[in-house]
């Protein structure tokens, strides 16, 4: 099994703005790269990850993806299911037999976190695990194989419509639930867990 992971990132500009009111853009910029680049620190250390590709339309990002040993994929979509069909099509030209999605905001993942959900459906030929948010309506991570198994639904209210369109395509699904792939940063809260776990740099 070949495991591509495909990690989408904003533009810079426009990333968290839901914490707009208490950070400032280049703050929100720097939490982001902070966040991303854990992200890929961490998919360096599963030995199951082959390749990682890092979507953005952002110099930045692509700079820190490259820096790491990413892929960096220059998106010329526009919207986040767009940009994760740009790294399907690498993933596919490159030889993937699935691909694992990631957000860039996941600041406690681990590699146990990555294995788990690598295992979860492990020996079936068809199939997807999803992680859903800690509201369980959105969708934090998705693994499929086939790399083609299923269209792309990220968004409001995505993980009950990823559970259902991988069912309508009769795949195998299973779900995986842990604090590490459930907690983003979103809100204000999040980012206060965030301060307080004293993963922040300072």
């Amino acid at each position: 099994m070949t495991v591509f992971a495909i990690v989408p990132v904003k533009d810079l500009g426009e990333t968290k703005s839901r914490l707009s009111a208490f950070l400032s853009p280049t703050e929100r910029a720097v939490l982001t790269l902070w966040m991303l680049d854990h992200v890929l620190a961490t998919l360096r250390e599963v030995y199951a990850v082959q390749r990682v590709g890092v979507v953005s339309p952002s110099p930045r990002v692509l700079f820190l993806a490259e820096d790491v040993d990413a892929t960096a994929l220059r998106q010329e979509s526009r919207g986040l299911n767009d940009a994760l069909e740009e790294g399907r099509r690498w993933a596919v030209s490159e030889g993937a037999s699935s691909l694992l999605v990631l957000p860039a905001d996941l600041p406690y993942l681990s590699t146990f976190d990555v294995r788990m959900l690598l295992d979860l459906m492990k020996g079936y030929e068809r199939t997807a695990a999803i992680s859903p948010d800690k509201a369980r309506e959105g969708t934090n991570a998705l693994w499929i194989r086939p790399v083609d198994a299923m269209p792309f639904a990220f968004g409001p209210g995505s993980y009950e419509i990823h559970l259902r369109m991988a069912r309508e395509q009769g795949l195998k699904v299973g779900v995986y639930e842990h604090s590490g792939v459930t907690s983003d940063v979103d809100t204000f809260e999040d980012l206060q867990a965030l301060i307080d776990s004293g993963l922040l740099p300072s």
